[in-house]
């Protein structure tokens, strides 16, 4: 019995004392003499496998402190109880990693429509999270919500458009509960903003690179209704799928079908019949276009997202902890010992917080060091207080960090920033503009972000690139304009070659790196080719249909004459029977048929309404559809001119739909759409590109204050969307939708109005008679009904209106390039 206690015990002893405790890395990232903030990480193994899942409680550490002579002074454990010392957080976490490299964002729909369904996103998203600690993916994530106004942004708006790792597990379980919804949520959301947003962010080169977007309703893009905010509807599908192709990001989308749909964000923002690109810009097309675009299931599920169960290639324990030995006057060293409760292992370190071993000082600062701050095309700053930088110690390889002492809010001034003496080490910088402004599609702001090695007496690198904000995107959003304008269905010669001669400008400015007076050119060129572009979705609708209307319209009026030749074909059929009644009961006529007393005939009134439909009801209606043409059109002769003469003839020479659509696709196209839209919105087109050019040129050189620069874009921007765009969905709905029916046949032919109740009411007198009467009469009483059914004066009517609304938009397009010019 003793043995086998023994031998249980060697073996458990065993396996407790198979444990390998290794410091991998530390570092005295804040000293202050006695008082310093340290982080050290260390690796646990079990016969080579890393050994996860280990709490704080599983470690003790203890700081013993040596004197002068190397007397100890005392010892005691480490507390972990500074939160401002320990990088914000609780200082102690695991990161294990797998070789599954993967930057994942999540942009989240966060109006109002979304809110039945936040919760079940929180949940997943939870999940998510779990599985990626659990299989040990070596993760980076953004979780943002996004809306129609602001840039995404963390949920509870702290982020700072940047990854968490592993290591800021409890901060992101934070933000994931912080998700909400706000507003009523009555617009389409701007994903394609969101994800160029994105785009800013610092990926990973050799990372999977994911960006998940979730949202009840279709994407707001550049054809969508929105324009009453001072930002976005000027990104386009073609722009998100250039950057998907460049960036290799993919793009995984979770949204339901169109009748499961946010049901008022739809039918305020979306009609097939108005702004059918909404739908043809929305994720599923994209996806047609580009095999980085994937559906998931709605609702979501975060299962569908692949991760690899990979085995685990590196794992760290990360400690950080305020160090404090004030209380003694001297201390040479301490030392640090980790040690894995449970077992006999343990590692150590030792720092010396005064003195080096060779009587140096530790605690050194660095000759005054600065750094030269240029623009991405190379220029030095002018003026001050362009930017804000930021310098961080961060805790080894993860994305918790910290600033040190006053490394923060640093300005330049004449093209420098100093940081005066520091501390000696590697630090994180960011780079802001001055102020940190707001994230808003009209401020122009600078970006930056890298390391720098501060050395005793020098730095390296010695300058720092302040990039533009967004820029990329916006090179994106200019070249996805440009794509749409050459494709849209109304271009000509004239815009393709202009979509060349505008690409080549902007890749100019790509080229050579954009400045923040290029990249207001940028945004004010997107701006105004945006609303342009908008219009034109709107007369390419014009275009397809009014050519549809005209078509229908001539087989519509050939149907009327049709049907009324059907009842004149009746009516001469049972002229025997009509005229044996004459003969037969004269008497009865006389007294008691009211065209007798105007001395009229049956034969004569039968005769007009015959030698009408057969010589003269075309004209009629072609008139009466002129005069509805002319009453609606503003400058009506030309479209009066073309149903005066060839839909007329299409009509007397009885022509199918398929020979006459040519014909009047092209008068559409080109007599009206391009003679009364393209043409004046071609030339709206070079003088946007000419002050586009004109703003860089005359500025380049220039101090460039964004500030106020970007007050005077807002301003513009503003009063550009309110006074041209704001209701332009509205008046177009008004125009492009179908109408209520406005046909009147009865009353508007006045041979019908003075013959077939004559008719009717003699064939009244005897039908019982002759019992074969009664499908004649009741043919010519419903003829009216029967023309009014075919709504060929409706349809002219709605053409009309298509028609006159490109002067509409014309009017409008014609102003675009001075209002985003306005004020400049």
């Amino acid at each position: 019995m003793c043995r086998m206690i023994v031998l249980s015990f060697v073996f458990l002893s065993c396996f407790l004392f198979s444990y390998e405790i290794e410091i991998e890395n530390f570092e005295i990232w804040d000293r202050d003499g006695l008082m310093n903030s340290i982080w050290c990480a260390v690796s646990v193994e079990d016969g080579g496998t890393f050994v996860r899942n280990l709490n704080l409680k599983d470690f003790e550490l203890i700081e013993t402190a040596y004197g002068r002579d190397e007397e100890l002074l005392f010892s005691k454990k480490v507390r972990f109880d500074n939160f401002y010392y320990q990088f914000n957080g609780d200082g102690f976490w695991e990161k294990s990693v797998n070789s599954d490299e993967l930057d994942i964002v999540f942009l989240i729909d966060k109006t109002g429509s979304m809110e039945d369904h936040i919760e079940s996103i929180k949940r997943q998203l939870k999940n998510f999270l779990d599985r990626l600690m659990k299989i040990g993916t070596d993760f980076r994530i953004v979780i943002a919500e996004y809306g129609v106004e602001d840039e995404p942004e963390w949920p509870s708006g702290a982020g700072v458009d940047t990854f968490y790792d592993s290591v800021m597990f409890e901060e992101i379980s934070r933000e994931i509960e912080e998700i909400g919804t706000g507003g009523e949520g009555w617009d389409l959301t701007w994903a394609y903003d969101a994800f160029l947003w994105a785009l800013n962010l610092d990926w990973r080169e050799s990372a999977r690179k994911i960006v998940v977007i979730i949202t009840d309703v279709y994407v707001d893009s550049v054809f969508g209704p929105n324009w009453y905010y001072t930002s976005g509807c000027n990104t386009s599908m073609r722009a998100v799928d250039l950057a998907l192709k460049e960036s290799g990001i993919h793009l995984y989308y979770c949204q339901p079908s169109e009748e499961n749909m946010a049901e008022t964000e739809l039918f305020e923002s979306y009609s097939p019949q108005v702004n059918p690109k909404v739908k043809e810009s929305n994720f599923d097309f994209l996806e047609k276009r580009n095999d980085h675009v994937k559906r998931l299931s709605w609702p979501f599920d975060q299962s569908e997202i692949q991760l690899e169960n990979l085995p685990v290639i590196d794992s760290k324990y990360y400690f950080a902890w305020f160090s404090d030995w004030s209380e003694y006057n001297f201390v040479s060293k301490v030392e640090v010992k980790i040690r894995l409760i449970g077992t006999s292992d343990f590692s150590s370190f030792v720092y010396y917080p005064l003195e080096n071993p060779d009587g140096t000082k530790t605690n050194i600062v660095s000759e005054k060091i600065s750094f030269v701050i240029k623009d991405e095309a190379g220029f030095g700053m002018l003026g001050s207080d362009n930017v804000w930088v930021f310098f961080y110690k961060v805790m080894g390889n993860t994305s918790r960090m910290d600033t040190v002492g006053a490394m923060y809010q640093i300005s330049d001034k004449n093209g420098k920033i100093d940081i005066g003496r520091r501390q000696p080490g590697r630090y994180y910088y960011i780079l802001y503009a001055s102020g940190q402004p707001s994230d808003a599609y009209h401020q122009l702001r600078y970006t930056s972000r890298g390391w720098v090695d501060i050395g005793p007496k020098a730095a390296t690198p010695t300058e720092i690139v302040a990039y533009t904000w967004g820029s990329k995107a916006e090179i994106y959003k200019a070249y996805g304009l440009l794509e749409e304008l050459r494709n849209l269905e109304i271009a000509r010669e004239g815009i393709k070659h202009y979509v060349q001669e505008a690409s080549e400008w902007v890749s100019n400015l790509e080229r050579n790196g954009i400045t923040l007076v290029e990249m207001e050119a940028l945004k004010r060129f997107n701006t105004g080719l945006a609303a342009i572009v908008n219009c034109a979705g709107y007369a390419c609708v014009i275009q397809n249909k009014a050519s549809d209307d005209a078509v229908e319209i001539a087989q519509k009026v050939s149907d009327m004459i049709r049907k009324a030749e059907d009842v004149v074909s009746k009516l001469e059929s049972a002229r025997h029977l009509i005229m044996k009644a004459v003969n037969t009961f004269i008497d009865i006529i006389t007294g008691n048929w009211g065209g007798a007393a105007m001395n009229l005939t049956i034969e004569e009134v039968i005769d007009r309404f015959v030698t009408y439909v057969k010589d003269d009801l075309l004209n009629d209606i072609m008139s009466l559809v002129e005069e509805k043409l002319a009453e609606v059109i503003r400058n009506p002769d030309v479209v009066v001119d073309f149903f005066k003469t060839r839909v007329k003839e299409w009509v007397k020479e009885k022509l199918s739909p398929e020979q006459i659509s040519k014909s009047a696709y092209n008068f559409v196209g080109e007599e009206l759409v391009y003679n009364r839209f393209t043409s004046h919105i071609e030339e709206q087109l070079r003088v946007l590109l000419l002050y586009s050019k004109d703003l860089v040129e005359k500025n380049q050189d220039k101090y460039w204050n964004f500030d106020e620069r970007s007050k005077l874009m807002r301003k513009s921007f503003e009063e550009m969307r309110y006074d041209i765009m704001s209701d332009l969905f509205e008046i177009s709905y008004e125009s492009l939708s179908r109408q209520d029916s406005v046909d009147n046949w009865a009353d508007a032919l006045q041979v019908f109005k003075d013959t077939i109740p004559l008719i009717v009411e003699f064939l009244e007198l005897f039908e019982v008679r002759y019992p074969e009467l009664s499908d004649v009469k009741k043919a010519l009483e419903t003829l009216a009904d029967a023309l009014n059914t075919i709504n060929a004066m409706t349809r002219t009517y709605e053409m009309a209106l298509k028609i006159d609304h490109l002067t509409t938009l014309t009017e409008r397009a014609q102003k675009i390039a001075a209002e985003v010019y306005r004020y400049k």
